[in-house]
């Protein structure tokens, strides 16, 4: 117990005479000088006032109560600054003391014990520092006419000796005037560097942004066209054609995505949601949509989870299924047999998600850079798997957010083992709907079904038409956001896909109005069609009033998957002639 008391002890005294720093700039190293020479102060008076009762024990009562008060109130100023964090308040209250203490001790001091006027130096330099410049200049004044005015009243104190601690007062003031002025400079240039920095980061984020919504608008056009290209009859070699340009444009939107992603993490711009999730929701998500990938090349992904865990958890499942996509996405990459594991397990406190495979492993040293941006196994794995090196990185970072631990175990030929841990916060129960299953592509009917399509780029309206003509649902084109308006205050639709990005209105105002005004559409289910699908961007989507998103490129299976999501599939019930 007394242990403890000491230490709490000594931690008030350290925050109380040297407290930490919160802020840029000399504030923070102003208010610990302020602190620490209050201590020091106190602690030379103490000294002092002992060694003057040894040789001066003849000094009057008065004297002896006065030095008592003042090195108590060496004390208070930093009082005055942890309850105010005013500087100068806190400057002054402790200037006054100390130059109050000095004159009453030279005056009250018959053994001459106090006549040290050099120790006056030290008055303007401090208000210098903590003060500025200007006004340790007046201090220097003040403390020139104060040791005059001392040689006049006091015999005992030549006058030459105030000339001279006044002289030497304004020449040491001159130098630490110049180097106060360069730091101040250097601090300003610094500021103006880190202002320049961060515009600069901002605007990379902003360039990428918009050059990743370009990329991504031709980038569906050309999937949709091979996609509606693999639906007519094709010979053997033109579907491998067909789909190996397919490959192609994911393996494209991967790379963009990868890219947008972890810049956007080193500026510091992704936003961790902390919502109630299933986590045998999480798990089969994930198995839905990599099962295809695996069993393409031969294997068999499996996903287990512990009984241990809570049925919901507090968590971001956007972000976990990306990390678990990277993970199982390169375990599919560089096996070629046996199984692929996913399992969810409480680790005491932590919530644990691991992948385990059967591929090419790693050895030591590939172990250390792999999850460092741009960085892969050996220069031979990217010559061969192809890849940025970004998604393990990406992963790191997310995990790091979510105040977790990352690491993976392998061994050359035999495998490996990926796997996370963030903090295990149990959720509130939800009542959860059953999750719409993806359908077959091209074999669905909304038969019946009206849509409004709100697009300005050509080809995606031509992409989209054939989407839902092979869908059997009704339509009509717009491609702004005023004209779908119009058309909405008068025709009733059963599902409206809206662009974003438009000429004149965009598509989260028209939701906006159309949300906001009656009519046959308040209440139609909106899908934003758009490039941008950063999670603060469909949220802001979402809060405008639409209903889903659907990012580009899509494909047609998950606009089917969404129509019949939004449409509870009342209007996909029958099959396709």
């Amino acid at each position: 117990m007394a242990h403890l008391v000491k230490s709490k002890a000594f931690l008030f005294l350290s925050q109380y005479f040297w407290p930490a720093g919160e802020g840029d700039g000399f504030r923070d190293a102003r208010a610990r000088l302020l602190c620490a020479f209050s201590g020091i102060v106190l602690l030379s008076s103490l000294f002092h006032i002992f060694h003057l009762y040894i040789v001066s024990p003849d000094l009057p009562f008065r004297f002896w109560a006065f030095a008592a008060l003042c090195v108590f109130s060496f004390a208070g100023a930093p009082s005055v600054w942890h309850l105010t964090k005013n500087m100068k308040l806190a400057s002054f209250s402790l200037i006054g003391v100390f130059l109050i203490y000095k004159s009453v001790m030279l005056a009250l001091d018959s053994s001459h014990l106090m006549r040290q006027e050099i120790f006056f130096l030290g008055v303007p330099i401090l208000t210098m520092v903590l003060l500025g410049s200007f006004t340790g200049w007046v201090m220097t004044a003040v403390v020139s006419a104060l040791l005059v005015g001392l040689s006049v009243a006091l015999a005992s104190f030549p006058f030459g000796a105030a000339v001279a601690v006044s002289m030497s007062s304004c020449t040491l003031m001159a130098g630490v005037t110049l180097f106060y002025r360069e730091v101040l400079r250097k601090e300003r240039r610094l500021i103006e560097l880190r202002n320049e920095a961060q515009r600069a980061t901002k605007e990379k984020s902003e360039f990428l942004a918009k050059m990743s919504h370009e990329i991504r608008t031709p980038l569906n056009g050309i999937s949709g066209i091979l996609q509606l290209l693999d639906e007519t009859d094709l010979t053997k070699d033109q579907k491998y054609l067909v789909e190996t340009g397919r490959a192609s444009g994911r393996s494209l939107m991967r790379l963009i995505n990868d890219v947008l992603d972890y810049s956007k993490i080193a500026a510091n711009g992704v936003t961790l949601e902390r919502i109630s999730t299933n986590c045998q929701q999480i798990l089969e998500t994930l198995k839905q949509s990599q099962e295809a990938a695996a069993h393409a090349k031969g294997l068999v992904l499996k996903t287990e989870l512990d009984p241990a865990l809570p049925k919901q958890i507090c968590a971001d499942p956007t972000r976990i299924n990306q990390i678990l996509t990277n993970f199982v996405g390169n375990a599919i990459k560089f096996s070629s047999r046996g199984e692929i594991i996913c399992r969810m397990e409480r680790d005491g406190d932590n919530l644990k998600i691991s992948v385990r495979d059967k591929g090419i492993g790693m050895t030591q040293e590939a172990q250390k850079r792999v999850f460092k941006k741009f960085e892969q196994a050996s220069s031979s794995t990217n010559r061969h798997f192809g890849g940025t090196g970004l998604g393990l990185a990406i992963s790191k970072e997310l995990v790091e957010l979510m105040e977790g631990d990352i690491g993976v175990e392998s061994r050359p030929l035999l495998g490996s083992t990926f796997w996370f841990t963030i903090p295990l916060v149990e959720g509130t129960p939800v009542n959860a709907t059953a999750p719409v299953e993806a359908t077959s592509q091209g074999h669905m009917d909304f038969g019946g079904m009206r849509a409004l399509v709100v697009e300005d780029n050509r080809t995606n309206q031509m992409i989209i038409q054939r989407f839902l003509q092979s869908m059997n649902v009704t339509f009509d084109v717009v491609e702004d956001g005023l004209p779908a308006l119009l058309l909405c205050a008068r025709e009733a639709y059963d599902i409206v896909l809206m662009d974003i990005q438009l000429p004149e209105m965009d598509g989260v105002t028209a939701t906006e109005i159309l949300r906001a005004q009656p009519g046959p559409n308040r209440h139609v289910p909106i899908v934003a069609l758009t490039a941008n699908i950063q999670p603060e961007q469909t949220n802001s989507y979402l809060k405008a009033g639409m209903n889903a998103c659907l990012g580009k490129p899509f494909r047609k299976d998950e606009l089917i998957k969404i129509m019949s999501a939004l449409q509870g599939n009342k209007k996909a019930s029958k099959p396709a002639a």
